[in-house]
């Protein structure tokens, strides 16, 4: 996604964060099913990963207008009261750069966002006098760079949170040419590959990239060497793509296709593994039984595809053991693409839980031994390319993510419990 020429019409046309986009797409057909206002959203990534564009494709979704202000400009609170009460009814609002809105105007917004009104306050003592605004139903949507910039007032406003996660090389070439087609240019596939490595990941400046090539080349066919040259004029230090920039990642998968993955591990263990039905955070997204004696049974797994910053808590552990215990499952597995916080990891161990951290970019070796934790063998099995590359391809009717599984990580906590092979 990027900001600008390559702005795309709908929600299928965008390249990349299938994760935030599947959401936000459900979320708007249930209210357009509903014919009512969506809530309000908060967009969470660094600049240039295509907030921008989420917010237009998002109104152009919905049939309403779209309307960005930049944070930074609203210096008094007569020009956050013009933006507000002319908002038309169900339009977007995008709020750039939410986090540097003024605190006596983040207080206004909230107050906005909870109530549907805005209150000002003129004069004081006795002239004083109050104005009560009714504002039309809107949706803000709201980016900031990380969660923890936003106060619990005004992550409370919110009905939808979105990850935007780091791009894959891949998505990023495949954005540099249609970069490059909207622009009247023609790119070959190194080309592209070549400029994707080398704009830090942001889509944004991906399309920075291609447009000074283009205008410093002054072709309309631009080859893999016209850009190297170019981006060597520039002064940049070339990256050049290797084998594991083709890698896949698990961040490219949707939170369904990564159950899907995690399922054809466990198939490669010799587990019968079933995905049920979407649920909540507290429930069950794997079903597996084990057909061996001493250990066979029922295991129930949580996937949780989270960007690494993005720890899972303690409440979301919690929950997790509540629907294991009640499913009377003989063992409760959490696996995600993060890590889980100190209380949480106490938490499982006290509980007997399992709890599986695999790091997109850490590599695995070796095979599991009679002793091994199930995740350890886990792991061992995700080695096994020829396996789970058939295995995935089977669940997931495609071959998305076959390559990612070399990439999985090592458990970050074994438990106590361990299982005999």
């Amino acid at each position: 996604m990027s900001d600008t020429i390559t702005e795309p019409p709908s929600y299928s046309e965008i390249i990349g964060q299938r994760d935030a986009i599947e959401r936000l797409k459900a979320f708007s057909d249930f209210h357009l099913k509903n014919g009512s206002v969506p809530g309000h959203v908060l967009v969470t990534g660094e600049q240039g990963m295509g907030r921008t564009t989420l917010a237009r494709v998002f109104s152009n979704e919905l049939g309403v207008h779209y309307q960005p202000v930049n944070s930074s400009n609203l210096d008094i609170i007569g020009d956050f009261t013009a933006i507000i009460t002319n908002l038309q009814a169900g339009q977007v609002l995008l709020l750039r750069e939410l986090n540097r809105l003024k605190r006596n105007l983040m207080a206004l917004l909230i107050e906005v966002l909870r109530t549907q009104k805005l209150e000002i306050h003129i004069g004081v003592g006795a002239r004083a006098r109050t104005h009560v605004f009714e504002v039309q139903p809107f949706t803000l949507l709201g980016p900031a760079t990380r969660k923890s910039e936003c106060s619990a007032d005004l992550l409370n406003c919110f009905s939808l949170v979105l990850e935007l996660r780091p791009y894959s090389n891949i998505a990023l070439a495949q954005i540099a040419e249609r970069i490059a087609a909207k622009g009247n240019l023609e790119i070959d596939s190194e080309s592209a590959r070549l400029i994707a490595i080398n704009s830090e990941g942001r889509p944004h400046q991906l399309e920075l990239l291609v447009q000074r090539v283009a205008k410093a080349v002054r072709k309309q066919r631009i080859t893999a060497q016209d850009t190297a040259e170019a981006l060597s004029a520039f002064g940049m230090s070339i990256r050049e793509w290797t084998a594991a920039d083709s890698e896949a990642s698990t961040f490219d998968l949707s939170g369904a296709d990564f159950e899907r993955l995690i399922s054809a591990l466990l198939a490669g263990m010799e587990f019968r593994a079933q995905v049920t039905k979407a649920s909540g955070d507290g429930g069950i997204d794997i079903m597996a039984v084990l057909d061996k004696p001493i250990i066979g049974g029922k295991y129930l797994f949580q996937c949780k595809r989270y960007a690494p910053d993005n720890l899972v808590g303690a409440a979301a552990v919690r929950d997790f053991y509540g629907a294991v215990t009640a499913d009377k499952a003989i063992k409760g597995v959490l696996i995600t693409t993060s890590d889980f916080t100190i209380q949480a990891t106490e938490f499982a161990e006290r509980v007997g839980l399992e709890l599986i951290n695999l790091p997109k970019t850490a590599s695995a070796t070796g095979t599991a031994r009679h002793d091994d934790s199930l995740s350890d063998r886990l792991i061992a099995t995700s080695t096994t390319a020829s396996t789970l590359g058939r295995g995935f391809e089977s669940a997931s009717g495609s071959e998305r993510g076959c390559r990612s599984i070399g990439s999985l990580g090592k458990s970050s906590r074994k438990t106590r419990a361990r299982l005999a092979s």
